[in-house]
């Protein structure tokens, strides 16, 4: 019985070590841009972006379209986090597009797995659906290919902060998209080919706000 009970603890001793150590490769990032700057970020082009107050408020502000003129068609003005990498990872955020509402396709993106210009995943919600509006994308080498599985759901249908929850496990390639309502995903995807790389917030072709970005992940 003694034996059974040393057993026991040193399961338990190994299940809490083990359990710690994916604690200690767990990197955490939170931003809500209330010290009216934006530090941790790295644009594109800094001339078109700012950290803007509204209703006493500080959020992460695209204030200028993007002019797309490159050799392949994929986003060009997004805004990476500095220094990190994420394999695994769950990101939540607040996000509006701030073209008119009447405006088809208006969007904001959300770009992971980043390596460089012309690799990386990009997370595409708008008001529309269809190849490459409010879908999951694939940018690798070539023009941005739509990954998704199945159907999507549009939103952003106004100019109001959406919830925005963005899952990826990089053993399953699974993507998981989710608007407002966590409990369903808007759109999924299945993709093992960027096993990790930096993520980043921007628009395809509009302007669009920010706030309260969290992350957690593995490095």
């Amino acid at each position: 019985m003694k034996k059974i009970s040393i057993i026991i603890s040193f399961i338990i001793l190994f299940v809490n070590f083990t359990n710690s150590f994916s604690q200690i490769n767990l990197q955490r990032f939170f931003d809500n841009f209330e010290d009216g700057t934006a530090k941790n970020w790295q644009p594109n082009d800094p001339k078109k972006w700012e950290v803007v107050k509204e209703n006493n408020n500080y959020y992460y502000n695209l204030k200028t379209q993007a002019e797309i003129n490159t050799p392949i068609r994929r986003p060009v003005e997004f805004s990476l986090i500095k220094g990190l990498n994420y394999t695994d990872f769950t990101m939540t955020l607040k996000a509006k597009c701030l073209r008119t509402v009447d405006r088809k396709g208006r969007d904001i993106i959300i770009v992971f797995g980043y390596r460089d210009d012309t690799h990386f995943y990009y997370a595409h919600i708008s008001n529309i659906h269809d190849n490459v509006h409010n879908s999951i994308l694939i940018v690798n080498g070539a023009d941005r290919k739509p990954i998704l599985s199945g159907e999507s759901i549009p939103g952003l249908k106004d100019k109001k902060f959406h919830n925005i929850r963005l899952r990826r496990h990089i053993e399953s390639g699974l993507i998981e998209v989710y608007v407002d309502d966590f409990e369903f995903p808007v759109m999924t995807a299945v993709d093992k080919t960027f096993k990790s790389g930096r993520i980043g917030v921007g628009s395809f072709d509009d302007t669009a706000g920010f706030d309260d970005v969290k992350i957690i992940g593995k490095k």
